[in-house]
């Protein structure tokens, strides 16, 4: 299959979603073409390079035209409010069928997403919640890479703060840091918040060397998947506070898609304190193998993939009898 897909450039759980689906449906034997608006960053321009994901970066993906035409895609995949309407005309343009991923609650504008042929939402709480008519919503969670880290007693108590802070997650990030911090944890920041005592590492496009080191992950969505992915605990703060994620808790945190939503707790210093007492580190080895084995069961990239293509496959199949004499 020859799948074009679009959205624009963020440094967010998002790109890298977008990045590890080119990837993983390379691997599994199809043809990928990405645009990617406003890609001004050499770093992710020369990992798409190395990673040999053919791509445009353009700032209007109807320049495109040319090169699509070229690479002849059976549909579009759209994963961003900002390239939706670009990816509308394309498809038009192409004569060729577009869907869009959902990536969060407030997507806008509703009335572009119903002229495609399907939507996918990425969480049970988005798929209640949406209402596009008559229009076909698929169900499928983001998945990650499946890294194999194990457990190690011996590794320092390193906390990882995955995440880009907009001023609504700030103040809860402080003081969980805070907390961590006075407890006699390192705490390193992979993204663009900043605090006294902190590291900071930037987003970083390849995560599996912060997460090898790392026993405790503190984010939400996508960063929660891959923490737990590698073995990490893993603690779903963001604006609002749902706390560790555990064997009794995961699916429904997983119903919202590790957002904080769940429970929508305020993230006070004494529930901090409650919540890093708990780690000992027979508690963390616990979470450590859960987690992967949860993991392994729910996030595979793999599987997301294939789920995705049963998706194209539809969506084709319906154009084809649509199409029929």
């Amino acid at each position: 299959m020859r799948i074009l897909i679009a959205t624009s450039f963020y440094r967010n759980g998002q790109t890298t979603h977008v990045l590890s689906l080119c990837q993983e449906l390379q691997r599994l034997g199809h043809k990928v073409f990405l645009i990617i608006t406003r890609l001004g960053c050499p770093s992710y321009q020369q990992w798409l390079k190395e990673k040999g994901i053919p791509y445009s970066g353009t700032a209007n993906p109807l320049k495109t035209i040319r090169l699509c035409r070229r690479f002849r895609p059976d549909l579009i995949h759209n994963h961003s409010a900002h390239t939706l309407k670009a990816v509308i005309e394309l498809g038009r343009l192409l004569k060729i069928p577009t869907l869009t991923t959902i990536h969060y609650l407030d997507f806008a504008p509703r009335d572009l997403l119903r002229q495609q042929k399907a939507a996918v939402v990425i969480s049970r709480e988005m798929k209640e919640s949406l209402d596009l008519g008559q229009m076909p919503v698929f169900l499928v969670e983001n998945g990650v890479p499946l890294f194999r880290n194990q457990f190690n007693k011996k590794k320092p108590r390193q906390a990882l703060f995955l995440a880009q802070t907009p001023p609504a997650k700030k103040e809860n990030f402080r003081i969980m840091a805070g907390e961590l911090l006075a407890q006699g944890w390192q705490v390193i920041s992979a993204g663009d918040w900043h605090h006294p005592g902190a590291k900071n590492k930037k987003w970083q496009i390849e995560i599996e060397p912060l997460l090898s080191q790392a026993s405790l992950l503190v984010g939400t969505g996508r960063a929660i998947r891959e923490g737990m992915a590698a073995g990490l605990a893993a603690v779903v703060l963001g604006e609002f506070f749902d706390g560790l994620v555990t064997p009794a808790n995961a699916a429904r945190l997983r119903k919202y898609n590790f957002s904080g939503r769940a429970f929508k707790k305020q993230l006070t210093p004494h529930r901090a304190r409650r919540l890093l007492k708990k780690l000992t580190p027979a508690y963390l080895e616990e979470l450590s193998s859960f987690g992967t084995k949860y993991a392994r069961a729910h996030f595979s990239i793999t599987a997301m993939a294939a789920e995705l293509i049963l998706v194209y496959q539809q969506i084709l199949t319906e154009k084809t009898e649509n199409t029929a004499p």
